[in-house]
């Protein structure tokens, strides 16, 4: 058995840093533009290349804590193909799930950094996406971002749930959110933990207040028993339909945000997993800063000992009730 199978694209991640750029801010602040010189050559640092995406950096997250994982997705057959199974199976992670497809390419992202903000440009290929039957006994299942076509996956994992009350820890898309149709409400009525951003809650919520005790009211009210918002610097706030907690980031410097989200709901998911005796939201701030220290989502995802040990050396660092 499986504790967590994570279900979503795999893509390559590529990490430019531009020099030669503007940024263009209406009245309406923070809403602003990067802008680049109309049919320049422009010279680039391209810092690395990551195999990413929510589904490989939460399994990925969770095999360093000594959890047995597997990745669900479907791939072209191409580099970043072979990329990503040498990768995975590096870090311990099964690929028997993944399917490669002869007709489609793999997904990949641009991520481009200017004065320490970043745009990330991302392809969206249309996809079957595939539910093996039977479907492979697990303890969890983590859903993440997911194309176009994820409807029918939607709607069976929904049913599996239903029929064997697996866990589910749930990070809509962007695709998914903005279509907002039936298949993601009732996925989210059968999440145990739902992790979205400020912005997303009220994407799928409606709403369009900053009072994060609205939207996580809102947010548990469409069934997901625990509701996670995370608003960068701001913090992150934990709601069980009772008592709303607020956690502060956690110390440490910043290279880059990419992966911050995956890797805070990594240890979140771990801690609950562990059945430590310690807040899942300090694990999620812990593992989260790790990674924001580092280039790409994967390189700074931390052991479930190293987690134990930075929160031992910050005793003070807890939630608290709001």
């Amino acid at each position: 058995m499986y504790d967590v199978i994570a279900i979503g694209d795999i893509k390559l991640d590529t990490f430019v840093i531009l020099d030669d750029a503007s940024v263009s801010c209406e009245l309406k602040m923070p809403e602003c533009q990067l802008c680049l010189e109309y049919g320049a050559k422009i010279t680039v640092d391209v810092v690395d290349s990551q195999i990413a995406g929510t589904a490989p950096n939460v399994a990925v997250g969770l095999a360093r804590m000594n959890l047995k994982t597997a990745v669900m997705s479907n791939m072209g057959i191409d580099t970043t193909y072979q990329l990503a199974m040498t990768k995975l199976a590096e870090e311990g992670v099964s690929t028997k799930f993944i399917r490669p497809i002869k007709s489609i390419p793999s997904a990949y992202s641009v991520i481009l950094t200017f004065q320490g903000d970043r745009t990330v440009l991302a392809s969206q290929t249309k996809r079957i996406y595939t539910f093996p039957k039977p479907f492979p006994k697990t303890k969890w299942i983590y859903v993440g971002e997911m194309g176009h076509t994820y409807e029918k996956m939607f709607a069976q994992i929904t049913s599996h749930i239903k029929k064997t009350k697996v866990k589910l820890g749930f990070n809509p898309g962007t695709i998914q959110i903005a279509e907002r149709k039936h298949e993601l409400f009732d996925l989210i009525a059968q999440t145990t933990v739902l992790f979205v951003n400020l912005q997303e809650a009220q994407a799928i919520t409606g709403l369009k207040t900053d009072e994060v005790h609205h939207l996580a009211t809102a947010l548990w009210k469409l069934g997901a028993k625990r509701v996670v918002i995370t608003d960068g610097k701001q913090g992150s706030y934990d709601f069980d339909g009772e008592m709303l907690l607020k956690c502060p980031i956690f110390p440490g410097k910043v290279v880059g945000t990419i992966g911050a989200g995956d890797a805070f709901a990594t240890g979140y998911v771990g801690c609950l997993i562990k059945n430590v005796r310690a807040f899942p939201l300090v694990w999620g701030a812990i593992n989260s800063a790790s990674v924001v220290g580092k280039v790409g989502p994967q390189p700074g995802l931390l052991s479930d000992t190293h987690i134990i040990q930075r929160a031992r050396k910050h005793k003070t660092f807890k939630p608290v009730q709001i």
